[in-house]
């Protein structure tokens, strides 16, 4: 065959190929997952499974789609793997968009996954009751960094745009002057700014967008038979970041709310055409856009491939989504024996749910947050909780008070006063003044056991030798990151950011599973020319060179 004699060793996903089969079919996307992605009537369309591999090799090699659908028809490897003829052209690089499109509808792109994975199960290459790690990171969007002033000002620019697309007419009564230098292009600070005959700062550039787009909204709201200008998403979202950033001062004029009054990252547009994406910072990080959570298998005897990619706001935190990725993982019947997390994805509730499920969570955890954190010398496993009694003992050997449920769901205990005072260790347990007594707020009974479990596990070695294996998720998003490019989404919106992370997951997993199924080498590799010297000078023995061979003769030669 032509595949084999240009690639004697084969290709990635030549190997896939012969080991697996195709890894879509037609039939796959008539389950009822894919609902609605090809219509049932009609003239048939380009094959569902073709386009998938097509999209999911185009991430493998992080190309265009005008270049995936070249490559497509010039590399024989690509035909090899999608079971094309030799003299097959390919198509029209639009149908890649189409079909990412229709992908893109809630719940598809998981549906993708599941597909890889239910033919990854059945080659016994994925488990349940193995070992899994996740980890996460940051997914730039694809939109230009604005500005509080640029914000509202391309917000303004476009609503202005949709309605003079659809309605001319009605928009043309309202220019006015200046308008075409503000809104004509993109809007930018630099550009008006400090221009023109008349010298303007930034803070009137942002009263002067306020200005006209109340002038817009109130013409709007004035004209009935415009009514229906409310319905469009770019007028929708220009109310919302006119409630969000102006206020009104006396007089009517409206100005920029301070900083310290703006509502958090996590409900505040930062683009007007990606309405979805948020700014969010993690330690010297600073980006807007999405955060992708990756989890991969590590067990020793099979190739490690990804399972799950969870796709979240960039303001979310971790720990708020690990009982997510885990009740994921258990609906695809690959739940986790062990699952090996950071410190960032812990929580006492997550630790007691995921032992309810039958998962042990293995992740650093803290036991004492707070301002008492950097202080204080003892932490919440120093007192001694008796449950039956609803008491603590401290470790000078001070008793609390009854327990009182907090508001928070906590549980407090209160100590004396004059017991807390001349206490000689006092300094060690509580930055509170004086006057003020000793109170120790914790979690209900089986959240605090399950944490304090934990935190009592991680000081053994064998925990330490178990969390060692996290490290490799790092390895797999610098993968992600460097061959197919993850923290830069090419698309906008949320569900085509997802749609991307799970086909460059897929991509990955390709790529490792022809590692996997790769021939071995053989032959003894050929000595460098300082081992083949300490060879035939004795001062290199036999096993100490790297085949493990002993070099008869010295019949090697060097070939410059």
């Amino acid at each position: 065959m032509l595949a084999r004699a240009v690639h004697p060793r084969g290709t990635d996903e030549m190997r896939v190929r012969d080991a697996l089969g195709p890894l879509f079919a037609d039939e796959d996307f008539q389950h009822e997952r894919f609902a609605g992605v090809f219509p049932a009537l009609g003239k048939p369309g380009l094959s569902p499974a073709l386009l998938a591999m097509v999209t999911v090799l185009q991430f493998m090699c992080n190309l265009s789609d005008r270049e995936a659908v070249a490559a497509m028809a010039d590399r024989i490897s690509w035909k090899y793997a999608l079971g094309l003829e030799v003299h097959e052209t390919g198509f029209d690089a639009s149908v890649l968009s189409e079909f990412r499109a229709r992908l893109a509808e809630p719940g598809r792109a998981d549906a993708l996954l599941d597909t890889v994975l239910d033919k990854l199960k059945a080659a016994g290459l994925v488990r349940a009751g193995g070992r899994a790690r996740t980890d996460s990171t940051h997914v730039i969007a694809a939109v230009r960094s604005l500005s509080r002033i640029e914000m509202v000002g391309e917000t303004l620019r476009a609503a202005l745009e949709e309605i003079a697309r659809i309605s001319p007419g009605w928009i043309v009564p309202l220019l006015a002057p200046g308008w075409d230098e503000r809104y004509g292009r993109k809007v930018g600070i630099s550009r008006l700014v400090g221009r023109g005959s008349r010298k303007i700062s930034a803070e009137e550039l942002a009263a002067q967008f306020g200005a006209d787009g109340s002038t817009l909204l109130d013409a709007i709201d004035a004209d009935r038979a415009a009514s229906w200008m409310n319905q469009l998403p770019q007028v929708t979202l220009l109310r919302l970041v006119w409630d969000q950033q102006f206020e009104e001062h006396p007089g009517g004029a409206l100005v920029l709310r301070p900083a310290a009054d703006l509502l958090p990252c996590a409900e505040r547009p930062v683009s007007p055409y990606d309405p979805e994406v948020r700014f969010a910072t993690k330690r010297e990080v600073r980006w807007e856009g999405w955060k992708v959570h990756l989890t991969e298998t590590c067990d020793d005897d099979l190739p490690h491939l990804v399972t799950d990619v969870h796709t979240t706001a960039a303001t979310s935190q971790d720990a708020t989504e690990t009982t997510e990725i885990q009740d994921k993982l258990i609906a695809r019947a690959l739940t986790p024996s062990e699952h090996l997390m950071d410190a960032g994805y812990p929580s006492a509730a997550n630790i007691l749910a995921s032992a309810t499920r039958g998962i042990a969570l293995i992740a650093p955890v803290t036991v004492l947050t707070g301002r008492n954190s950097k202080v204080a010398t003892f932490v919440p496993a120093d007192f001694e909780i008796d449950w039956d009694t609803e008491t603590a003992r401290c470790p000078n050997d001070a008793v609390s008070g009854p327990m009182r449920p907090q508001k928070s769901g906590m549980v407090a205990f209160k100590f004396p006063r004059r017991t807390c005072t001349p206490c000689p260790i006092r300094t060690d347990c509580t930055r509170s003044p004086l006057p003020e007594s000793r109170s120790l707020v914790i979690h209900p009974r089986s959240i605090h056991e399950a944490r304090m479990a934990a935190h009592r596990a991680q000081d053994t070695e064998t925990w330490q030798q178990t969390y060692n294996k996290r490290a490799g998720i790092e390895g797999t998003i610098s993968q992600a990151v460097r061959d197919v490019d993850l923290r830069h989404c090419r698309y906008r919106g949320s569900a085509k950011c997802h749609l991307q992370n799970v086909l460059t997951s897929i991509a990955i997993n390709v790529d490792r599973l022809g590692t996997h199924y790769g021939p071995t080498r053989t032959r003894p590799r050929r000595p460098t020319r300082i081992q083949h010297l300490c060879e035939i000078t004795g001062i290199s023995k036999a096993h100490d060179h790297p085949s493990g061979l002993r070099q008869q003769n010295h019949k090697y030669k060097f070939i410059d």
